[in-house]
């Protein structure tokens, strides 16, 4: 009961949000579900159902004092350190609950992965392993709020850790490893970006969750939080007894599962579903087979129905579904429910038939009169130009575009060098001893190795930096405008295509008439591109300065949001312009803002639309003004502009 008396919102009183509550069930039932990605907006109880999940989870028992939580029964899966200690002792137990470790953003990897201990290695001279997050998670839930931002070099660990179930670390003299099985939850906001199709797929699971439309539901919102805020422990006190009735059902769902049948012909369907959909190889197929045994077991039936094919399919193939940029693709559930119509040509096992399976009614009351389905708790100076070799400059911000310094502890450890003037410390330990060694003998000390302010070295990390790159496309009356528009849309297909692997934002900015809009402002998010550009206007006069000059607000936000993100300009016109800035001459303002365009240091293309044989010289003359590349659009000779203007980017000047 310790557990519970914790300012933790009960797992039972998140109402609403069933498919979100499901998920984790299912995969505290069997973690080999594979874990669960949350979807949704902002204040929907994501956060919140993670951290509560512990509270109704079976107790586990555990060797006392280890930092991998081993289980003291199972001695294929222990730590090196319980290999040691039962060579001489029996090892200690105790029970305790199921830890939810969280993963910042802003971890560094020797914290998700463990390092050596300075302290012991400075003090006593011996090599020994400090351990990291993955540790502390084994057996346990790793949870990454806001997963689809996290750095590229720590996705790589965790896909590593998460295929294997062990953690390896050799780093600075230390060779070590230890067992790191746990439940992978993420949460994520689309509109931020997406999730990077490695780890994506890792996940067995996927929920997306909406805010609450009905009136009634949302003051029940309120009400229960407040209630939370007022008194926390007389309001978990009153869900006590919910809590622990779903601990008990997981916990014989636990017991249940090796005895749930899956009969051949229900893998037949399992199958049959996940080629229906299209989904790229079988992990689809497992992760469907197992998420319905556990499904199974926790509505106690012996063996898999298809209401639990039903009920888990949703889950399984939401994000593996094959989709492109601006294609609406959503999961189709009378799909699946003629495949289990035709395929089986049976009843249920609910005595249903399998084409009318019934997942429930989220609105229904519980046994205790509380109407689960209402509601949840509510929770919760211009960058520097890219270059295709490692710049100079110290950045933050992570991408896939160029590889760049990071005076932040982040990034991948490449070289260690002397700490620069203000720059915080991070320790290379590796390279201070072996500085600090040469000059043993003329020092004293009772250390193993005795280390002077000279000889400290500071780790180099090397991180990839993204770029914001804002087409800029005349959308005016002239002729070939909506090839124009046509065009920069898909280049912006193809650039969001491959934007949350770059971690590149991609606006469009379009002019005519008398002013410019802002039509997509940049984002990685495929969802937002599509909502925003799905209809795309033409015609009118051509205000060309004004475009540009709203592209580089566009952009000058997007530094000041970011100060590492290197801006970009891809100008899409014939250079011709009849409407001035106020009282201005139309052609003059725009030669003014695209000097300003190279003032600012933004990196610009600019595609000559003209299609003359012998173009005018006003799109050339922009892209010199701007100090930027001219390109012809006719002269891309099949490329895709998107190829094009990827190629430029990677291949810009230091």
């Amino acid at each position: 009961m310790a557990q519970r008396e914790r300012s933790t919102f009960p797992f039972s009183a998140i109402v609403g949000q069933e498919d979100l509550k499901t998920a984790l069930i299912l995969n505290a039932v069997d973690p080999l579900v594979g874990g669960v990605l949350i979807r949704g907006e902002k204040g929907t109880a994501k956060s919140t159902a993670v951290r509560a999940l512990p509270a109704v989870l079976p107790l586990i028992q555990v060797t006392r004092d280890c930092a991998c939580s081993c289980d003291p029964l199972d001695r294929d899966t222990w730590c090196e350190s319980c290999g040691e200690r039962a060579r001489t002792e029996p090892l200690p137990k105790e029970r305790r609950r199921v830890a939810v470790v969280e993963l910042p953003v802003s971890a560094t990897e020797d914290r998700l992965v463990g390092a050596l201990d300075l302290e012991e290695a400075l003090k006593h001279g011996v090599r020994v392993f400090e351990p990291g997050l993955l540790a502390a998670a084994n057996r346990g839930i790793l949870y990454v709020d806001e997963v689809n931002l996290l750095d590229d070099h720590l996705v790589d660990t965790l896909l590593d850790a998460a295929a294997m179930g062990v953690n390896t670390v050799e780093r600075e003299g230390v060779a070590h490893s230890h067992p790191s099985r746990f439940v992978l939850v993420g949460t994520m906001n689309p509109e931020e970006g997406d999730v990077r199709p490695q780890l994506l797929d890792r996940f067995g699971l996927c929920v997306d969750v909406e805010g609450l439309s009905d009136p009634l539901a949302r003051v029940e919102v309120v009400r229960r939080r407040r209630s939370f805020d007022e008194d926390p422990k007389a309001f978990m006190d009153a869900w006590a007894e919910e809590d622990a009735r779903l601990e008990s059902r997981i916990e014989e769902a636990r017991a249940a599962l090796a005895g749930v049948t899956l009969e051949d012909e229900t893998l037949l369907l399992v199958s049959a579903i996940c080629a229906r959909f299209e989904v790229d190889g079988h992990r689809a197929d497992l992760t469907m087979a197992r998420a319905a045994v556990a499904h199974a077991a926790f509505e106690s039936r012996g063996a898999v129905a298809p209401a639990d094919l039903a009920r888990v399919a949703p889950m399984v193939l939401a994000h593996r579904m094959r989709s492109r940029p601006f294609e609406e693709v959503s999961y189709d559930h009378g799909l699946v429910e003629e495949i289990l119509g035709a395929e089986l040509g049976v009843e249920g096992a609910d005595g249903a038939d399998a084409t009318d399976v019934s997942v429930g009614d989220p609105t229904a009351p519980d046994e205790t009169g509380r109407p689960l389905g209402q509601a949840a708790a509510l929770n919760e100076p211009v960058a520097d130009a890219l270059t295709s070799s490692p710049d100079r400059r110290r950045r933050d911000a992570t991408g896939r575009r160029v590889a760049s310094r990071s005076d932040e502890a982040r990034g991948r450890y490449v070289h260690a060098e002397p700490p620069r003037d203000g720059a915080p410390l991070d320790i290379a330990l590796d390279a201070t001893i072996r500085e600090a060694a040469v000059h043993q003998a003329a020092r004293e000390g009772d250390m193993a190795v005795n280390v002077e302010a000279r000889d400290v070295r500071n780790k180099v990390r090397e991180r990839r930096v993204g770029a914001s790159i804002v087409f800029c496309v005349d959308a005016s009356g002239s002729m070939g405008a909506t090839t124009r528009m046509t065009v920069a849309k898909s280049a912006i297909l193809e650039l969001l295509i491959d934007a949350y692997q770059r971690r590149d934002r991609v606006g469009l900015v379009s002019f005519r008439g008398d002013g410019a809009d802002v039509l997509l402002p940049p984002t990685t998010s495929v969802e937002l591109a599509q909502l925003k550009l799905r209809n795309l206007p033409t015609g009118g006069a051509t205000p060309l300065a004004h475009g540009i000059r709203t592209s580089l607000e566009v952009l000058h936000a997007e530094v000041r949001r970011d100060d590492d993100l290197v801006p970009w300009m891809v100008l899409v016109t014939d250079g011709r312009a009849n409407v001035g800035i106020e009282d201005g001459l139309g052609s003059g303002d725009a030669r003014v803002w695209a000097a300003r365009v190279k003032a600012a240091d933004v990196r610009s293309l600019v595609i000559d639309t003209d299609e003359g044989d012998s173009p005018i010289a006003a799109a050339r003359d922009l892209a010199r003004l701007s100090g930027g590349e001219y390109v012809r659009l006719g002269g891309l000779e099949g490329r895709s502009m998107a190829s094009t203007v990827r190629e430029r980017i990677l291949a810009a000047p230091a």
